[in-house]
């Protein structure tokens, strides 16, 4: 089997992915080196967003008592808590189809509402960028596999780019230093032959590993490389700019954007959150907690990685994105514990 026939079997295998929508490129940009990076429109400092309020919590103890129940009904892949349209909250119940024989209409007072979203798979900004920016296409030289830097973060004086541990980590598989190459391999060379020198801007440093049992909770899909190459901390030119330092606590209805490697700029809302997810990898079932499930039409296969910040002006961070539904939802883990798993904070300057 070649190496692109290994891609496109990936592809299909990575049963908790977005769904492949297509390589966007920027209308803007021509060559091979793509536009530079851009200062965000200067706003008023705003405080980040506060923890859910008491029927969210109540929503979320109800949730808690009952997925491991759920979890066990064929064609039931999470669970989290939101908010119906008159703004009560709900358990959202994540499902791979439209039946899901076993679950009530109600659990502890709090309504069950079903979002169906297809095989929910791992997720086009695809050129060559330098210096190096945020929400473009990246990956492990060694993997045919796509991906989008998140951000920049600093640690100790040095710069690291975040993503996803499927990204940068090859699903625990890679070694500490390396190459993370941009744009990733799939992008540079679609027969995934061999990742260009001139591609190389990083070096692995460091991933969360992933435990790939079905039953053990996760509570991030997580890597860092230390950049090698002149970069950015914003987003590519025509994009937002520069994310805050400031994470934000997401909540239900909360409006948030991205730029990732496939859809470019996508807007939306937090769908759920404390979220309880299975993804189904090329190396194994992993079980995901404590995650945000945002509203469709979000992102797709590359995407992984992307920062998702809120939509307000000043982009405080809430997540990167793990994966997603063939309707576009993505999963999210949380910045604020990444940023402490690898005592980093986030660049914005």
């Amino acid at each position: 089997m070649t190496m692109r026939d290994r891609f496109l079997a990936l592809g299909r295998r990575l049963t908790t992915a977005f769904a492949l929508s297509g390589l966007l490129l920027l209308s803007s940009c021509s060559g091979n080196d793509g536009g530079h990076p851009t200062a965000p429109t200067p706003v008023a400092s705003r405080a980040p967003r506060t923890a859910p309020d008491a029927g969210i919590a109540a929503a979320i103890a109800v949730q808690e008592a009952a997925s491991g129940a759920w979890f066990e009904l064929p064609g039931v892949l999470g669970t989290g808590v939101g908010r119906d349209s008159r703004g009560q909250p709900v358990i959202v119940v994540l499902l791979e189809h439209g039946t899901a024989s076993g679950l009530p209409a109600s659990s502890g007072g709090i309504r069950l509402v079903r979002e169906i979203l297809g095989p929910v798979r791992p997720f086009a900004l695809t050129q060559r960028y330098r210096p190096v920016p945020i929400g473009v296409s990246a990956g492990n030289a060694l993997e045919c596999v796509p991906g989008t830097i998140g951000c920049v973060l600093e640690s100790r004086g040095k710069h690291f780019v975040l993503s996803a541990n499927h990204v940068l980590a090859r699903q625990n598989q890679a070694s500490v230093g390396e190459v993370i190459a941009q744009p990733s391999l799939p992008d540079a060379d679609p027969s995934c032959g061999s990742s260009p020198r001139m591609n190389m801007v990083a070096r692995l440093a460091d991933f969360e590993p992933v435990i790939y049992d079905g039953h053990t909770p996760n509570t991030m899909d997580a890597a860092i490389a230390e950049l090698t190459e002149d970069f950015s901390c914003a987003t590519p030119a025509a994009f937002y700019g520069l994310p805050s330092n400031q994470p934000a606590s997401p909540t239900p209805g909360l409006g948030v954007l991205k730029v990732g490697r496939t859809t470019e700029l996508t807007r939306g809302t937090i769908k759920a959150i404390n979220v309880k997810v299975k993804i189904t990898f090329p190396s194994g079932t992993a079980l995901f907690v404590g995650q945000v499930l945002t509203s469709k039409g979000f992102g797709a296969f590359g995407d992984s990685g992307s920062l998702v910040a809120t939509d307000d002006g000043v982009f405080h961070p809430i997540g990167i994105v793990i994966g997603g539904g063939s309707n576009g939802t993505a999963i999210v883990s949380l910045i604020a514990p990444i940023l402490e798993r690898f005592d980093a904070t986030v660049c914005d300057r």
